[in-house]
């Protein structure tokens, strides 16, 4: 993976901004509304390290939350 793609990821957990627009904890994936929202084998995959399944579970995270 190119490190400009790592460096999206890397940027999404450390915001304090939620993909839904709300705010959310620095190191977290998504806000807790978001996260409450996802089935929990998608909860589970977010805590994946990255370059370890986190990149495919937040894009099916947000690909859920925004269907």
């Amino acid at each position: 993976m190119k490190t400009a793609e790592i460096g999206f990821y890397i940027r999404a957990l450390k915001n304090e901004e939620c993909q839904c627009g709300r705010s959310k904890k620095s190191g977290y994936a998504v806000c807790f509304e978001c996260y409450r929202r996802l089935p929990r084998d998608m909860q589970t995959a977010l805590y994946r390290p990255i370059n370890r399944g986190f990149q495919e579970a937040y894009e099916a995270a947000v690909k859920h939350l925004n269907t």
